[in-house]
């Protein structure tokens, strides 16, 4: 059985790539705050890092930033997945500003919720499916189950795709799950690989 510690990025300021003109994916380019570094220099120090195995994390700026506190901290490489990036709230990658990425977070969440009432709710086409961030997120943890600890450094829309429950995770802050419940709740399918 593997232990999957999710990790939520620490708080992040958009306030430079605004600055800057960036759009659509650019805005990923954010890093954290003083706050969110702090904070997550504060989660680091939990023991139930101790002894983690791998740590695989999102290519935004605001993970990588937070998985190299944690890293450090626990002596850790870190694994950079591709799919283990956020939701897109747009698919045209056009969105110029965070306003628009709220505005949009916002109509996730509640089409979310009417899709945990109603498994046929039909998604709108704007943005990526909820359903499709759970999917590319299982193929990632798949290939992780030869380990007993993984440390997985995302977001929390999609930190929230791996619970039946609906979860509150403060940025900077980790919640648990494990293979065996991911098995149970998913079409999860762990893959034996050899550790490296």
């Amino acid at each position: 059985m593997t232990k999957f510690i999710f990790v939520r990025h620490g708080e992040p300021t958009y306030d430079e790539v605004e600055k800057l003109g960036f759009i659509g994916s650019g805005l990923d380019l954010a890093p954290l705050t003083d706050k969110g570094i702090m904070e997550v220099k504060e989660t680091a120090k939990n023991k139930i890092f101790e002894n983690s195995d791998i740590l695989i994390a999102s290519p935004y700026t605001r993970t990588m930033q937070t998985a190299s506190i944690i890293a450090s901290k626990w002596g850790l490489d870190i694994n950079v997945e591709l799919l283990l990036h956020e939701w897109l709230p747009d698919m045209t990658y056009t969105y110029k500003e965070s306003e628009k990425f709220r505005e949009n977070l916002k109509i996730a969440r509640e089409e979310w919720e009417n899709y945990q009432n109603d498994p046929s709710f039909k998604f709108s086409d704007k943005y990526e499916t909820l359903e499709n961030v759970r999917k590319r997120g299982l193929s990632v943890l798949e290939k992780y189950c030869d380990y007993d600890k993984v440390i997985v450094v995302a977001h929390l829309i999609f930190i929230s795709m791996f619970f039946k429950d609906k979860i509150k995770l403060k940025t900077g802050e980790f919640i648990v799950t494990t293979s065996e419940e991911l098995e149970k709740n998913f079409d999860f399918h762990p893959k034996k690989l050899k550790k490296h």
